[in-house]
């Protein structure tokens, strides 16, 4: 089956799904969860892993492959009958995956977790926690504690994320680390998802985090969810390409007046200096932009240096 859906009118990547039909045929689709399993870099003791997750019995599991498809998948489907495999027809980036599998998932909630990882406490996972996304506490592959909470700081300026060990429930975070937690499909098809136009994972993940927050939505850590790594987490590009500039217009540079957001003029000149796309190109991406902060304007709540300053920190 051959299938192109999208969340906020964004085109969205071919894939095709394979399995999942026998639990089509015996069930309604009323889950409480779907496990969402993005595919890194190699097998990682697949089948093992997916009878793991499947003896939790959580909900559906839908696993987002490709555009390079393992030899394995075949085989695997016929094992796992119920297990939904999309296989990617194009390149994708990380955010766009989780676009296409959010849309596919039969419930209202989805954890989103990697194929390097394994569930190691679920006691409070499916509940409802009423908030965007709730983000698990998370170990690396020698079983420490991983500086997951991130608190956005304005220094000189210049934005920073501070990173923080998740201590008591309920924590906001301005980010889902890694992409890891449970998302709100009505919330999350609600802000957009995560931008395609995005590529870097990084700055990709601070427009979702970014754009949660100054609409009135939160990111906040549930201990009653941890995801073990079995492998070592590799270091992010955090460089300010160009994927930085879309996230500076789209965040950091609007401003909140009276009930709405607004990306002034004020700040096109300083964007066309900076920008290393020429004076034209320039202008484009900045009128780009602030046709969709006009169209959104009345979702934004604040901006971000209100929130910034704002920001509640962990005692």
């Amino acid at each position: 089956m051959n299938t192109t859906p999208s969340i906020s009118n964004q085109p969205g990547i071919p894939y095709t799904v394979v399995g999942g039909f026998k639990i089509d045929r015996i069930r309604k689709y009323s889950y409480r969860l779907t496990v969402l399993l993005l595919n890194r870099g190699g097998r990682f003791y697949r089948k093992e892993l997916l009878s793991e997750i499947q003896k939790l019995k959580l909900g559906e599991i839908i696993c987002i492959e490709g555009p390079n498809i393992p030899y394995d998948i075949e085989p695997l489907s016929r094992q796992f009958p119920e297990i939904r495999f999309l296989l990617l027809q194009g390149n994708a980036s990380e955010g766009e995956r989780i676009n296409l599998g959010i849309e596919e998932a039969r419930s209202e909630l989805v954890l989103v977790m990697w194929s390097d990882m394994q569930i190691s406490s679920t006691s409070l996972m499916v509940r409802d926690s009423g908030v965007l996304c709730s983000v698990p506490l998370l170990m690396n592959h020698k079983s420490e504690t991983i500086p997951s909470i991130q608190i956005p700081a304005l220094i000189k300026g210049k934005l920073r994320l501070i990173p923080r060990e998740p201590t008591e429930e309920g924590m906001d975070t301005i980010l889902p680390f890694d992409f890891c937690g449970i998302y709100s499909k009505a919330k999350y098809r609600l802000i957009g998802g995560f931008n395609r136009l995005i590529s870097n994972s990084y700055w990709q993940k601070l427009d979702f985090g970014f754009r949660a927050f100054l609409w009135g939505e939160r990111i906040v850590f549930n201990p009653g969810l941890k995801l073990n790594y079995s492998v070592e987490l590799q270091s992010e590009n955090t460089t300010a390409d160009e994927s930085y500039k879309l996230f500076y217009l789209r965040n950091l540079a609007v401003h909140f007046r009276g009930d709405s957001g607004i990306l002034p003029y004020s700040r096109l000149l300083n964007y066309m200096m900076r920008s290393d796309t020429g004076p034209i190109y320039a202008y484009k991406e900045f009128r780009e932009v602030r046709k969709w902060v006009e169209i959104n304007r009345y979702r934004f709540r604040k901006d971000a240096q209100s929130l910034v300053s704002h920001w509640k920190m962990p005692e």
